[in-house]
């Protein structure tokens, strides 16, 4: 077994047991919606897939789909990243 998986296991189960925030201890990406319009979310992996109409963030362990209308990458730099648009529905896989 993947010895990264396990400590990324340990990680989040260590922020459950004593309260702590996941994102901040095992590196759990954080989003932020504010409003319809604007998508903020630290801790990614990169993106997936980009288009107008939906956009794939890599979370590590999940995937994060960005659904709605003339949607666009603002910024991003090695840990954040700023999506806008008219944001329609947020999935996590």
């Amino acid at each position: 077994m993947d010895r990264s998986g396990k400590k990324e296991g340990l990680l989040e189960k260590t922020a459950e047991v004593f309260d702590l925030p996941g994102d901040v201890v095992a590196g759990l990406p954080r989003i932020e919606l504010v409003g319809s319009r604007e998508l903020r979310m630290e801790n990614h992996r990169g993106i997936l897939s980009y288009g107008d109409d939906e956009i794939h963030i890599s979370g590590g362990k999940l995937v994060v789909k960005v659904m709605g209308t003339g949607l666009e990458l603002k910024s991003m730099n090695a840990s954040q990243l700023l999506i806008t648009g008219a944001i329609r529905a947020v999935e996590l896989e």
